[in-house]
């Protein structure tokens, strides 16, 4: 071979060298530009299912019941039936509320769902007790915001929540009547929240809390934790009963 010929052969290889180099960057750079568009979509989806609602209309009734439970329904409303079981002093039970607590009013604010609130004690076997004990005191028409500040106003788990928080979250939710008051203080229904828990907690399905039961079937966690999850089960059960 001559050295001409050996020159355009080097010169040959070397620029197609050149051009795979390009290739493979240009394809690693293509691969990396999808990763990146998945792991954004990903974490904007992630983000939206994870977006707390919000509501500001009117609540439908809420009637403090005998048995310790709470009801949120419009009247004549009987199903599908939705169960929350929590605890006040439940840190998930906060993340719970502030995540998915607005839809669950609007859904029984638009006659879609009945509501009933399990108020369980376990999480802080003091704090958990007189937080339930006294939510059973205050009336219906107030019942909701004095839930909701529990909620707002909760301390870490393992600092159980005293008669005196109790009362100022229920100062704070506008609550004056002094016989509210009494009742908090004197602790009455703790015998009552005790056999609730005990009761509840025997249950299979019902071992922590939040818990959420629709029509009697346990909800799962991403129907529970997420936004879309837990609409789109209501929605379901809504098309079901209509």
């Amino acid at each position: 071979m001559s050295k001409s010929a050996r020159e355009r052969l080097r010169q040959e290889r070397s620029l197609r060298a050149r051009k795979e180099k390009r290739r493979r960057a240009l394809l690693i750079g293509c691969i990396g530009l999808v990763v990146v568009a998945a792991v954004i979509t990903g974490v904007f989806v992630q983000a939206n299912m994870s977006k707390a609602t919000s509501f500001s209309g009117a609540l439908a009734p809420v009637t403090v019941q005998q048995d310790g439970t709470v009801v949120m329904a419009r009247p004549g409303v009987t199903a599908p039936v939705l169960d929350v079981y929590e605890d006040f002093q439940c840190p998930i039970c906060k993340e719970f509320e502030h995540l998915n607590g607005a839809q669950i009013k609007q859904f029984a604010a638009e006659g879609k769902i009945k509501v009933v609130y399990h108020p369980l004690a376990f999480v802080n076997p003091q704090g958990s007790l007189r937080a339930a004990a006294a939510a059973q005191c205050v009336p219906g028409a107030s019942w909701m915001a004095f839930h909701d500040e529990l909620f707002a106003q909760q301390p870490d788990e393992r600092v159980a929540l005293t008669i005196g928080d109790l009362k100022r979250f229920a100062a704070k939710a506008k609550i004056t009547d002094p016989a509210v008051s009494s009742c908090i203080e004197a602790q009455g229904h703790a015998a009552q929240v005790r056999q609730l828990t005990q009761r509840t907690l025997a249950s299979p399905d019902i071992q922590g809390t939040p818990t959420l039961l629709l029509d009697g079937r346990k909800l799962s966690d991403d129907q529970v934790f997420t936004s879309t999850g837990l609409r789109d089960a209501l929605e379901a059960a809504t098309g079901a009963q209509g």
